[in-house]
């Protein structure tokens, strides 16, 4: 039996598989970048992430071979020299989609106005 799914059911589902397969993908590569940092520069690391109710993550043992763990937030923020703990907002990328964005929502604004003008102006 053909199923009958709606082509706007169909494009969400095909849309929600992309974005589950690229996230799955960012994640295998961001592993193996936690790794080299763990095994050739001997960094501890302790990442986890959450998407969509399930939680992954990335720890480094400690000399006894048990999970590390991060330091506690009053630690932190005794240490010297402070440590650098950046978010989203510090990418690059993530600046650039901002500022792209933006500018596409200034451009379609300005493209409404001046279809607006137009129309006027024919009047």
């Amino acid at each position: 039996m053909p199923t009958c799914q709606k082509p706007q059911a169909h494009a969400q589902s095909k849309a929600r598989r992309a974005a589950n397969n690229n996230y799955l993908k960012l994640c295998a590569t961001l592993y193996e970048k936690l790794g080299k940092l763990c095994l050739e520069y001997g960094a501890e690391i302790y990442f986890i992430a959450r998407r969509n109710g399930r939680i992954t993550g990335f720890i480094t043992p400690d000399e006894g071979g048990e999970p590390w763990s991060p330091p506690s937030q009053q630690s932190l923020s005794k240490m010297y020299p402070p440590p650098v703990l950046k978010s989203p907002a510090n990418c690059r990328r993530a600046r650039h989609k901002r500022a792209k964005a933006i500018h596409r929502e200034t451009n379609s604004q300005h493209d409404a106005r001046e279809t607006t003008a137009n129309v006027s102006s024919a009047d």
